[in-house]
């Protein structure tokens, strides 16, 4: 709403602008301009007493835009700014309060959801020792595992998910997108090939029991979804890159033209100055008005243009404003400089909320891939050697005749921890991620797609190695 005030700076252009966001708060405004329609109302102000109980830093944000398209241009600018600042201001309390509300419940999943169900697998040799039978107690495993677990973690996972600190959202990448294939089969034959490989290499290696195939087989599979997602996870590093870097190229193009150099040959002049992506970026852009003979827009948004196919408001916001200025001329520097100061105080909080996320997802991130199945695998090949000891034992106690823990049904306990294992993998690569970008689909699934491989070996690894110890 800010940006807008400062190129339409009348109350309906900035709500408007603010009701065409995403989100509740965004339907909230846009409900309250639509009362407003037909009256001298423009609904910033009644949205901003609507929100003052729950949002009151955002309320003081509002008005303050609010203020500023009633005053004259040196009020405005100041107005903006404040405005400007308190929504920054705001979004680093929340996103330094969000962190530290999610950093109990992190951790009890952390203990709850892994170190503590796989320490109790050692235990289970005791259970069969007391006179337990083996398929009541696989019963159990599998129940609490492989359904009970798993359930209790999605809702956790969904819970936590819902208290994120707050992030500015991204635009998704369309499937139609030109750099991601249309045929999903590569991405299904990747999977498959690297489920039998792994069959195979466990059927073929002794040392690795023969019934961590299934487990081995479904794991390396989903070595199919990094392969799927990985062309939208690409573009979207490169559109992150880009928005990066736009700060600095408004400034310095801002800077040019309030001197009274024209866009255009502001945008060349940059060019070579700002770093890539950016700078490859304006001069492609340069390159191609010139041999056009375009204006920005269709140089920079056209078909074939540089940044026609980037999944960013940010980037087509700021070549917007890069055509606006080549229209209004000298005039229009300054607030190429204050848009690209704008969007160097977005990206810097956006940068703080993922760092402070960061500290959150870093352990989950490793304890899905590397830790849980390490100590998973290492626990069951420690059961089983208890069991058997216990077994050898019971029968040398009884002139043969009968075995203690005998009844600890080795294959299918790995199998059902081996599962729970795969199921950590998924759900808490998928809750690290998303506590860090948000819902973003292409990097969950990429990122679940890397952890289900790497756990599946190092579950298996454990195993074996697990066993040569005992």
């Amino acid at each position: 709403m800010a940006l807008r005030a400062r190129t339409t700076p009348t109350p309906e252009a900035v709500a408007a602008a603010g009701a065409d966001g995403d989100g509740p708060l965004a339907e909230e405004l846009a409900a309250h301009v639509r009362r407003a329609t037909g009256t001298r109302a423009s609904g910033l102000e009644q949205f901003a007493a609507a929100v003052t109980d729950d949002h009151p830093g955002l309320a003081r944000a509002v008005r303050q835009v609010a203020a500023a398209t009633r005053a004259r241009s040196e009020e405005r600018e100041r107005r903006l700014d404040r405005a400007t600042d308190i929504a920054v201001e705001v979004v680093r309390e929340r996103t330094a309060s969000a962190a530290a509300t999610l950093r109990g419940p992190v951790t009890a999943v952390y203990a709850f959801g892994v170190l503590l169900p796989l320490a109790l697998v050692g235990v289970l040799p005791a259970v069969t020792a007391a006179g337990v039978a083996g398929d009541v107690l696989l019963a159990g495993v599998v129940l609490g595992y492989d359904l009970l677990l798993p359930a209790a973690l999605l809702g956790a996972a969904g819970w936590l998910l819902a208290r994120r600190p707050v992030a500015f959202t991204r635009e998704p990448v369309p499937q139609s997108h030109p750099e991601r294939p249309d045929d999903p089969w590569r991405a299904v034959g990747v999977g498959i090939g690297f489920g039998v490989v792994a069959v195979a290499g466990v059927v073929l290696l002794p040392p690795v029991p023969a019934w961590t195939a299934p487990v081995a087989g479904v794991g390396t599979a989903g070595a199919g979804l990094a392969v799927h997602y990985r062309p939208a996870v690409v573009i979207r590093e490169r559109t992150a890159a880009l928005e990066g870097g736009l700060p600095d190229a408004l400034v310095a193009v801002g800077r040019e033209v309030a001197t009274g150099i024209a866009v255009k040959r502001a945008v060349t002049k940059t060019a070579s100055d700002l770093g890539d992506p950016v700078g490859e970026v304006f001069a492609s852009a340069a390159e191609r008005g010139r041999r056009l003979g375009c204006g920005i827009e269709p140089a920079f948004l056209g078909r074939g243009g540089p940044v026609a196919d980037i999944p960013s408001p940010s980037v087509r916001q700021a070549v917007g404003m890069l055509a606006e200025a080549g229209r209004t001329g000298a005039p229009a520097g300054d607030l190429l400089v204050a848009t690209g100061e704008h969007l160097a105080d977005r990206h810097r909080v956006a940068e703080r909320s993922r760092r402070e996320t960061a500290r959150l997802t870093a352990t989950l991130a490793n304890t899905a891939a590397i830790f849980g199945p390490l100590v998973g695998g290492t626990t069951v090949a420690l059961a089983a050697g208890t069991s058997g000891r216990a077994s050898r034992l019971g029968a040398t106690t009884a002139g043969g005749g009968g075995s203690l823990g005998a009844t600890l049904p080795v294959a299918e306990l790995g199998l059902a921890v081996g599962g729970y294992v795969l199921v950590l993998a998924a759900l808490l690569t998928a809750l690290a991620t998303g506590l860090r970008y948000g819902a973003d689909r292409a990097r969950i699934g990429h990122r679940v797609g890397l952890a289900l491989p790497l756990a599946a070996t190092v579950y298996c690894l454990a195993v074996v190695a697990g066993g040569a110890i005992v």
